[in-house]
C-alpha cells in the first residue's frame, strides 16, 4: 500500500438547495476532514440519513457538479480537484455504483451496459468483447450477456452495475450499499470480487454499507457518519471499542445478532373453519415475453398460504421471488395455472381492483411516490378505495405520528432522504388496511432503528389478522418475524411450510437450509 493518499477532504461541507421557495438549505455534509490511502479498503457506516450516499456522490464528482447545492471546503480524488473537473473527467479514475442500480442502467442489453464505458474511452472492440465475458464471470452473471437489464432482478441489476463500474478499470471503486439487494451468497461473492480486485489491481475501495459483517472482515479503515459529520474513524477495532455507541446509532454490529426482545414471531392460531386461504397458487408457470431466460421464471409452482400468516419469501437473486409477488396483485398473470388471492382469481381482475385486497410496498420507494405532499401520498390509497374522508384523516394522522413524519407532512416526499421516502411509501401501503400486504426487501439499506420501526408496524398488522408476504435476504428478520417460509430456486418451489420454532431447533444465521420446515 502506498503512503500517499489518493483522496483527501479538507473541511468538506455540502448543502442541498431547498426544494421550496420558503425552505432552508439542507446540510448533508459538515466539515469533513480525512485522507484515504491508495490501495486501501474504506468502509462508511452510520444511521440512515447520516450522509453516506452524499459522500459517495462527492467521491464520484456528482457533487458539486450537476447537483444543485453549495459546497464549502474541497476534495481531491486521484489528483483531480472535484470542484474543478467534470464528472466525465473524474470517471476515468473513479467507478461508482449507486444505491439504486436501476437508475444507472440505461442500455438495451447487459453487454451494451458493459461496453459503453469502454467504447467511450476508445478501447479496441476485440478487447471489449473479451473484457465483457471476463467481467460477467467476475460478478457471477455468465449467460446474461444478452438480457435486457430491466428484466433482471434487483440483485442481478446490482451485479451488472458493479461490472459496468469496473469496465474502465478505475483506480477507485465507490460502492453505495452494493449488497442491499443481494442474497447471502451474492453478498459473499461481491465482497470476494472486491477483495480480489484490490489485491490484483491495487484498487482503492470505498463501500458504504448497513451490513457490517464484511466490512469488519475486509476493511482497514472505517468512517462513522452521523448528521453529516464524521464522529469517529479507525480500523475495524471500533466495532468492539465503540460497540455501545454504534448500537445507539442503529448501526448493525458484525456477527450473528440475537433477536431483539419483544420481536420474536407471534404464533398464529387458526381455526379449522373451512375458510378460503389467503393465497393459493395452482400449477403456476410464467414466462416473460421479452428479455427473459429460455427457462420459465416460475415453473409449475403450487402452494397455499392460510390467512394470518407472516410468510418469508426467500431464494437466490433471480429465483423468481419478485415475479411471484407480482402475481399477487395482478401486475402479472400466469402463463398457465391459477392464482387465487383473497378468494379472487387474479387473472380476472385488474390491478386497480386487486388494490382493495393486496397492498404492495416496493423496494424502491420512487416506484410508487408521486403526490405533491407526504400527507397526500399517504392518503391517496384509502381515497381510491372510497374510505370516508374523516377516516382517512384519522388514519393518516396516526401513521404520520407513528413513523415520525409529522414535520414533513406538507413537504414533497420526493425531496426527502432515502430512509424517509421508504417510510412514506410503506405508510401509504399500510394505511390502506388491506387483508394482504406484500413487502419487497423492507429492511434493505435501512439502519436498525428504521427497519425495526417498519417491521413492528407490520407485525402489529399481522397480529390483527392481516396476511404478510415478505421478500427478504435478511435471515435475521426472517427468523424474528416469520411464521411460514416459501423458498424458490430457479423458478421452482423448493420448500413451503410453517417454520418450526421448537427450542431445540437451532437457527442458522447464514441461511435457512438447516432449519426444519413443516410441510412440503
Amino acid at each position: 500500500m502506498s503512503d500517499a493518499p489518493i483522496i483527501t477532504a479538507h473541511h468538506l461541507s455540502w448543502w442541498y438547495t431547498p426544494q421550496t421557495d420558503t425552505g432552508e438549505p439542507i446540510q448533508a455534509l459538515n466539515g469533513l476532514d480525512f485522507a484515504i490511502q491508495s490501495g486501501s479498503f474504506t468502509g462508511i457506516i452510520g444511521p440512515t440519513g447520516a450522509g453516506k450516499s452524499t459522500l459517495c456522490m462527492a467521491f464520484a464528482g456528482i457533487i458539486p457538479n450537476p447537483e444543485d447545492g453549495v459546497m464549502r471546503g474541497g476534495m481531491t480524488v486521484a489528483g483531480y480537484d472535484t470542484a474543478e473537473c467534470t464528472v466525465a473527467q473524474l470517471s476515468s479514475a473513479v467507478g461508482y455504483v449507486q444505491q439504486d442500480p436501476e437508475s444507472q442502467l440505461f442500455c438495451a442489453s447487459v453487454e451494451d451496459e458493459l461496453a459503453f464505458p469502454m467504447e467511450s474511452r476508445g478501447v479496441d472492440p476485440d478487447l471489449i468483447d473479451q473484457r465483457i465475458d471476463t467481467l460477467l464471470h467476475l460478478v457471477g452473471m455468465d449467460g446474461y450477456r444478452h438480457r435486457v437489464p430491466t428484466s433482471l432482478s434487483g440483485g442481478q441489476m446490482q451485479r451488472v452495475a458493479i461490472a459496468a463500474a469496473l469496465a474502465a478499470r478505475p483506480q477507485v471503486l465507490v460502492l453505495d450499499e452494493p449488497t442491499a439487494a443481494l442474497d447471502p451468497e451474492g453478498k459473499q461473492d461481491v465482497c470476494a470480487v472486491v477483495e480480489k480486485l484490490r489485491a490484483q489491481r491495487k484498487m482503492t475501495i470505498i463501500m458504504a454499507e448497513q451490513d457490517t459483517d464484511d466490512l469488519a472482515r475486509y476493511a482497514d479503515h472505517i468512517m462513522v457518519l452521523d448528521h453529516g459529520s464524521i464522529i469517529m474513524q479507525s480500523d475495524a477495532s471500533l466495532f468492539t471499542v465503540h460497540r455501545d455507541r454504534l448500537i445507539e446509532l442503529g448501526v448493525a454490529l458484525p456477527g450473528a445478532e440475537p433477536p431483539t426482545p419483544g420481536t420474536s414471531p407471534m404464533p398464529v392460531h387458526q381455526d379449522d373453519d373451512g375458510s378460503a386461504p389467503a393465497i393459493r397458487f395452482q400449477s403456476v408457470t410464467y414466462r416473460y415475453a421479452q428479455g427473459g431466460n429460455d427457462s420459465a421464471a416460475l415453473d409449475d409452482v403450487s402452494f397455499t398460504i392460510p390467512r394470518g400468516e407472516f410468510v418469508g419469501l426467500i431464494g437466490r437473486n433471480g429465483s423468481g421471488k419478485t415475479t411471484l409477488a407480482r402475481h399477487l396483485n395482478g401486475m402479472l398473470h400466469p402463463t398457465s395455472g391459477t392464482v387465487t388471492v383473497d378468494g379472487l382469481d387474479v387473472s380476472r381482475h385488474r390491478v386497480g381492483e386487486m388494490a382493495a385486497h393486496v397492498g404492495v410496498a416496493f423496494q424502491n420507494p420512487d416506484h410508487q411516490i408521486f403526490c405533491s405532499t407526504t400527507r397526500d401520498e399517504i392518503a391517496f390509497g384509502p381515497a381510491c378505495l372510497g374510505v370516508p374522508r374523516d377516516e382517512i384523516d384519522r388514519r393518516v394522522d396516526r401513521i404520520l405520528t407513528r413513523f415520525g413524519l409529522e414535520d414533513v407532512a406538507d413537504q414533497s416526499p420526493a425531496t426527502l432522504g432515502y430512509g424517509q421516502r421508504r417510510l412514506v411509501a410503506f405508510a401509504s401501503v399500510l394505511v390502506m388496511d388491506t387483508p394482504i400486504v406484500v413487502l419487497d426487501e423492507p429492511t434493505a439499506g435501512l439502519d436498525r432503528r428504521l427497519s425495526g420501526m417498519m417491521l413492528d408496524a407490520v407485525s402489529e398488522r399481522n397480529r390483527q389478522g392481516a396476511t404478510m408476504v415478505m421478500i427478504s435476504h435478511d435471515m435475521r428478520v426472517v427468523r424474528e418475524r416469520c411464521t411460514m417460509l416459501i423458498t424458490l430456486d430457479d423458478g421452482r418451489l423448493r420448500a413451503c411450510g410453517r417454520l418450526a420454532l421448537a427450542a431445540d431447533d437451532p437457527w442458522h444465521p447464514a441461511g435457512l437450509t438447516g432449519r426444519r420446515i413443516d410441510g412440503r
